[in-house]
């Protein structure tokens, strides 16, 4: 961005808003394809853009400097998905690694034996490899002699139907 910077007044910021929304939430949709998504991330933008209202690119720099902003904002909640996942799948395993090997006869645990019994033979013993034994994809891949791809499609049935049975005593882990 150039070196000078522009100072805007409140009607100023208002047509900047009324005249550039639509678009940058249209942008920021096709990234996310979540409206209320889009229109937080634009919003959180013009927030941001508010409070720096006095100390922003001149007018003929703005357009790329909101685009780049609703962009920016896109990977951050990128990036938040990605780290919800990998926290909800880390969760999923230490739940099933907790009951896997109980012999408690608590209703918890036998919901969680029976929907390890809905398993397949590969899928319950993919699952037990890298859950219960803490084992890689590269691994199991080597040790069963199937590719690492259908390792990963083995270990998203059985979560598929782990969720499918679990979800209502445990709404938050499988979702």
């Amino acid at each position: 961005m150039g070196g000078n910077k522009t100072a805007y007044s409140d009607p100023e910021f208002e047509v900047i808003f009324k005249s550039h929304y639509r678009a940058l939430f249209l942008f920021a949709y096709g990234f996310v394809m979540d409206e209320m998504e889009a229109e937080d991330i634009v919003s959180g933008v013009f927030s941001l853009l508010w409070e720096k209202r006095k100390n922003l690119p001149p007018e003929d720099e703005l357009k790329p400097y909101l685009y780049a902003s609703v962009r920016y904002a896109c990977l951050r909640y990128f990036k938040r998905l990605q780290l919800t996942d990998t926290y909800r799948k880390r969760q999923a395993e230490a739940f099933i690694l907790s009951f896997a090997e109980e012999e408690t006869d608590d209703e918890l645990t036998l919901l969680v034996k029976k929907a390890l019994g809905e398993l397949s033979e590969n899928q319950r013993k993919i699952v037990e490899m890298h859950v219960v034994k803490g084992m890689k994809y590269a691994e199991i891949s080597e040790m069963l002699n199937i590719s690492e791809n259908t390792i990963r499609t083995h270990l998203k049935r059985a979560y598929k139907i782990l969720r499918f049975y679990l979800k209502d005593t445990l709404p938050g882990i499988f979702l």
